[in-house]
């Protein structure tokens, strides 16, 4: 879902993420973070991804308890005001960098599942090994 309502507010986000972690646009940072944004347009949330998340099969993201929901619901509604700050072009916070700078991380390094790290190539800009666990990934 697109949560970015133009390729110039995209561009603006793909670029404050490139200046913490250079390349992370182009493996799919700004995907990565529309996804976290969008995560409760979807049942179950797409939080917490499963072993079927990263094939595209059954059983892909994980359900949430009370709590937890909440929790993640306040994290984000936080993160899109950041980001709406960034697409718009505003002046940030130290706060809004630390974000920034960790979402650029997630989604350059981490789980290709939640929407970054493009064919992975994080990983290999690192050497780390594909992972062979979830068996999902071993096909």
């Amino acid at each position: 879902m697109a949560v970015f309502d133009d390729n110039e507010a995209r561009a603006r986000v793909g670029a404050a993420l490139d200046a913490l972690v250079p390349g992370a646009s182009q493996l799919g940072a700004v995907d990565y973070v529309e996804n976290l944004l969008s995560a409760f347009d979807h049942d179950p949330p797409r939080v917490w991804a499963a072993p079927g998340a990263w094939s595209g099969g059954p059983g892909g993201w994980l359900e949430m308890g009370p709590w937890e929901e909440h929790a993640w619901r306040t994290r984000i509604e936080l993160w899109t005001e950041v980001y709406a700050r960034v697409a718009r072009g505003d002046e940030l916070s130290p706060s809004d960098h630390d974000v920034l700078h960790q979402h650029a991380c997630e989604a350059t390094y981490g789980d290709p599942a939640y929407g970054g790290n493009r064919d992975e190539g994080g990983w290999r800009r690192v050497n780390f090994p594909t992972p062979l666990f979830p068996p999902a990934r071993s096909s």
